[in-house]
């Protein structure tokens, strides 16, 4: 029953709308049960073409109560709100991610590729290579050609992924600063997958920046997005790149995020858009999560709440909320499900990326429970399977609204592939996009 069950309005809307997107190139919507036959290329224009449809179904209304009204409408409801939407989309039917304001071109199998050459011959240095999400990241940046050195503190592990991938190796431990800036010295960016990283990101961003090279990290971690944030002056002087929560925290959600509040703008640009709230579901396989996932989960604060008021994060005691008044969340399919407040890393990275000053995230009470038990569970592996990340899918919905008596909102939602695989191939789209010289320092 928590599938997804039957045909909804967005559903009908977004099927007319596949004729248009191949005509533009962007890729097509396809089912999420053939996703696992995807292609990494086939991923990354499935990334598009739902960022261009979300960009277009966004939905739209006015009213005089609170936001609430934007979560857990009824289907009806929903049909009128995407027609609106239609409407407004009109006016501005392109989808408003940063790569895609940029000057590209199709190759021959028609991604979109950027005109620049290349001006780094160094390649990529992955710490951290022998985790969970770690090897699944060197794996792919390995397929998709990069050229790449797994690293990490065991050697005997290292070595061993090293034999396996056919990629070179070195093994060095974070508290070894001259080693550590040897080998960040001849990589051009660092994808740092070393956890907890609230205690290893300052040596690996700091050595990044004595040495000039790009950082990347797959955190979502809150307290780690916002002081990797104090170092942006220095590296905007030196033109690098420190990106945290690239993987599914914060990739999918943040790009929703940002076409939400594109949208909210182009809607309403004489309001101001002063509350984001994001919700997460995801099925079984979906839920499931890493060891060093869990570790994380379990040392982390327990009994408080995280969340963005008036620009700062603050945190907030964890009060329990009868089941019969929470919020409830359609997922823009029509689910209705209850969601509870969630420690999520979009809290920080969403301020950065939209300016909206005021921002929450809530989490299914089904898919927390299913974590709950994996953090519980003592025989946890390493992480999900290969087929269990294939059978795996994520749902995100966001709403953007403004205060006072004339109230607005925008809505959107996207489903995705499952978290550590949404994780993977960011990674890699965003290390071939920095490689080729595209980036904001």
């Amino acid at each position: 029953r928590e599938e997804m069950a039957g045909e909804t309005e967005t559903d009908r809307v977004t099927a007319a709308m596949v004729a248009l997107l191949e005509k533009k190139h962007k890729g097509v919507k396809a089912p999420v049960d053939v996703i696992d036959k995807w292609t990494l290329l086939a991923l990354q224009q499935y990334f598009e073409s739902q960022a261009y449809l979300n960009s277009m179904l966004m939905s739209s209304s006015e009213d005089d109560g609170s936001a609430e009204g934007a979560v857990g409408e009824s289907e009806a409801d929903e049909a009128d709100e995407v027609q609106a939407s239609t409407a407004c989309a009109a006016k501005d039917a392109r989808a408003s991610i940063p790569i895609q304001a940029l000057k590209v071109e199709d190759d021959d199998e028609g991604r979109p590729r950027q005109k620049r050459e290349a001006r780094d011959d160094r390649g990529v240095l992955i710490y951290g290579a022998t985790g969970y999400t770690g090897r699944l990241i060197s794996k792919a940046c390995r397929d998709a050609g990069l050229d790449v050195t797994v690293a990490g503190r065991n050697a005997a592990s290292v070595r061993a992924l090293a034999l396996e991938l056919g990629l070179p190796s070195v093994s060095f431990s974070l508290d070894n600063e001259a080693a550590l800036d040897e080998a960040v010295g001849r990589a051009a960016v660092v994808v740092h997958c070393a956890g907890p990283f609230a205690q290893t990101y300052s040596a690996v961003v700091e050595s990044c920046l004595r040495k000039g090279a790009h950082y990347v990290d797959i955190n979502g971690e809150i307290e780690v997005i916002e002081a990797i944030s104090k170092y942006a002056q220095e590296a905007e002087e030196k033109g690098l790149m420190l990106l945290p929560a690239a993987g599914f925290d914060v990739v999918p959600s943040d790009t929703l995020a940002h076409l939400v509040a594109e949208r909210f703008k182009s809607c309403y640009p004489a309001h101001f858009p002063s509350k984001l709230e994001i919700f997460f579901h995801y099925n079984d396989q979906g839920a499931l999560i890493s060891r060093g996932t869990k570790n994380v989960m379990k040392g982390g604060k327990r009994g408080v709440y995280y969340e963005r008021q008036d620009g700062k994060v603050v945190e907030i005691p964890a009060k329990p909320t009868p089941l019969k008044e929470r919020k409830r969340c359609d997922y823009g399919r029509g689910l209705g499900l209850t969601v509870k407040q969630a420690n999520m890393a979009d809290v920080s990275s969403a301020y950065f990326s939209t300016g909206i000053p005021n921002i929450k995230c809530f989490m299914s009470d089904i898919a927390s429970m299913r974590q709950l038990r994996c953090v519980l569970a003592k025989d946890q592996t390493d992480g999900p399977d290969a087929a269990e990340n294939e059978e795996g899918k994520s749902f995100l919905f966001a709403t953007v609204s403004s205060d006072g008596k004339s109230h607005r909102h925008v809505s959107g939602s996207l489903a995705c592939p499952a978290p550590y695989k949404i994780t993977y191939v960011a990674v890699v789209w965003i290390l071939q996009e920095i490689l080729q010289e595209n980036f904001k320092a």
